[in-house]
């Protein structure tokens, strides 16, 4: 839609501002007519906050007492963290060590889901994508494994992200609850990154091919990638 109306150079982020902001101007429940409030439900036209009542739906002062704001620290420490990563090439020098291990393909797979998964803890799911995965397909050609199989293992993996807040949006909102402490998020988070991992690394290598199989098709008959 962007390019039917000529804006192109809009992003996610000036989109997000323009639905956010005009919340700052809009009346909240309490401002509607009794009529409306009756149909609606007067629980759902109340606004539970500290301070005074708020005359808008998004209002600066309740936002500046409530909000818990070493949300931003975290985020921004995750974005750091992902640009330091790729920018000093510590990320490419993880992927490209993967080419000299010699492993079997169900090893191979056990490690690049276990690295892809630990690294999403602190990149972005897509920073993740765009880092390993070129790079994962070149390996897979250059070592003769299935650079589909190999893909989909980046692919699963980097949804893998259960123990950081900056991980993911829900271990964000589980976070800025304010009942879960990141301690406790490290110590579950981790007993799901390594279950994840191991039956991540069965389900790719031995049942997605019987699946396959179903529909006539192996990872072979897939649309191969392009190694980088």
């Amino acid at each position: 839609w962007k390019h039917w109306l000529g804006l192109t150079q809009l992003s996610s982020g000036s989109i997000g501002l323009l639905l956010t902001l005009p919340l700052f101007v809009l009346p909240c429940g309490r401002w509607l007519p009794p009529w409306l409030r009756c149909c609606l439900g007067e629980d759902r036209c109340l606004s539970i906050c500290k301070g005074q009542r708020p005359s808008y739906i998004l209002d600066w002062g309740s936002i500046k007492q409530d909000f818990s704001w070493e949300i931003l620290f975290v985020v921004g420490g995750g974005s750091l963290i992902a640009h330091g990563t790729v920018a000093s090439g510590l990320a490419n020098l993880i992927a490209q060590s993967l080419e000299t291990l010699g492993l079997s393909d169900f090893l191979f797979i056990v490690l690049v889901l276990t690295v892809v998964a630990f690294v999403t803890e602190i990149v972005s799911n897509m920073s993740t994508l765009n880092i390993f995965g070129a790079i994962i397909v070149t390996a897979a050609h250059h070592m003769g494994y299935n650079q589909v199989q190999l893909l989909l293992a980046v692919c699963f993996a980097a949804s893998f992200a259960f123990m950081l807040p900056m991980a993911t949006g829900p271990n964000m909102v589980v976070y800025s609850s304010g009942r879960v402490p990141i301690g406790q998020m490290i110590s579950f988070g981790l007993c799901l990154n390594v279950t994840a991992i191991l039956l991540g690394s069965v389900y790719i290598y031995f049942m997605l091919p019987v699946l396959l199989q179903f529909t006539g098709i192996s990872y072979a008959d897939l649309p191969q990638p392009s190694p980088g």
